[in-house]
């Protein structure tokens, strides 16, 4: 599905990693979150809106799922981030 390793503009391997991100939507006030999909679509969880204090279930209030692609370099550290797919 997704390569795990690319070659860069000098012919050295990045690694890459992948987050599966949901947003959700406050049904009140409009304020948009990002999270792991596991955790708002799987858990199906609830969570307090910081803007209006409204609580709301994140699942049914998704308003966008991706996969986010990291390219990480060879210490680690995420130097660009990209949209691989809508899920």
């Amino acid at each position: 599905m997704f390569g795990l390793y690319e070659l860069n503009e000098v012919n050295t391997v990045n690694e890459k990693a992948w987050l599966d991100v949901a947003i959700t939507r406050c049904p009140n006030c409009g304020r948009h979150y990002a999270d792991a999909s596991w955790y708002i679509i799987e858990m199906s969880s609830d969570i307090e809106c910081g803007n209006c204090h409204t609580n709301f279930n994140t699942k049914k209030h998704v308003s966008n799922r991706i996969m986010l692609g990291l390219k990480i370099d060879d210490e680690g550290r995420v130097e660009a981030t990209e949209v691989a797919e809508h899920l």
